[in-house]
């Protein structure tokens, strides 16, 4: 039996990922979503038409700091073998979260760094287990300002993005690094462009672009999800650990993304910045 953790796990390719897992009836799911009706559906459906019993839902808006690091202490208990940090969105108009986070790093980095820190920190996640972060090749071409992270000034919605998705690369590398001795693999991928509900959160013409570009260009959402099961499934990936994938191959990603001072430099800030919150790792 695998115990796994979705996040974004009520729809698009989190959901596909988890209907895929719970094929195999020995798992135990559980979905992390913001949406409480879409999630108990999901749950719903889920339970339906894969007759594994063995799945649950939590919610909790990753987006805020606070409902992280509660969701953690919920999961406390729990003893997990795989964490798939899914979680993300695309907003191309600049927002805040409640504690005055621009809500792309919020949600796409910050989620993955408190919730894949306080399951190593109180060893919800088992000997042995993977952590797995869906980056994007979004993350090409961009490099990060630390002396404006959040992008307050001139903030542009798909910089912004490529950037949290640099940042899920980085996360990824410098976290390996630090699992290395508690035998916990941590890997990142791009499942490719995915035809999902991805931006539909942004309205006007930049959503109908999106929804253009979709459907043209974006490949099966059962597609984009099969890396995403090799990295949690495979004996191939065991012992592998801090690699981009693509396709289920190792893939070089950008220089920027490779670069230690800025994955370090990232951690550090990530870790200022969060105690503030009064959250330590």
């Amino acid at each position: 039996m695998k115990n796994i953790i979705i996040t974004g796990g009520t729809s698009g390719l989190g959901y596909r990922t988890a209907f895929i897992l719970a094929q195999d009836k020995n798992n135990k799911i559980i979905l992390i979503g913001r949406n409480k009706i879409k999630g108990e559906n999901a749950l719903l459906t889920l339970k339906n038409i894969t007759n594994n019993q063995n799945i649950t839902f939590l919610n909790t808006d990753l987006s805020s700091i606070k409902e992280t690091s509660l969701l953690a202490k919920k999961l406390i208990g729990e003893k997990i073998d795989v964490l798939i940090n899914n979680a993300g969105a695309l907003f191309y108009k600049r927002s805040i979260n409640n504690e005055g986070i621009e809500n792309t790093f919020a949600l796409n980095h910050f989620s993955y760094f408190i919730l894949s820190n306080l399951i190593l920190k109180n060893k919800i996640i088992k000997n042995g287990g993977r952590i797995i972060n869906v980056a994007s090749g979004a993350h090409r071409g961009v490099d990060l300002d630390f002396n404006d992270i959040e992008m307050l000034d001139n903030y542009n919605g798909w910089k912004c993005y490529k950037k949290s998705k640099l940042c899920n690369i980085l996360f990824t590398k410098k976290l390996s690094e630090l699992t290395k001795k508690k035998n916990i693999t941590v890997n990142c991928l791009h499942p490719g462009f995915v035809k999902t509900g991805f931006g539909k959160n942004n309205t006007g013409i930049i959503g109908f672009i999106i929804k253009v570009l979709m459907k043209l260009f974006a490949i099966k959402v059962e597609d984009g999800a099969k890396t995403i099961i090799h990295l949690a499934t495979s004996n191939e990936v065991k012992n592998i650990s801090g690699e981009y994938f693509y396709k289920s191959k190792i893939t070089k990603p950008s220089h920027f993304a490779e670069d230690k001072k800025t994955a370090d430099k990232l951690w550090k800030l990530s870790i200022e910045n969060l105690s503030k919150y009064g959250l330590t790792f």
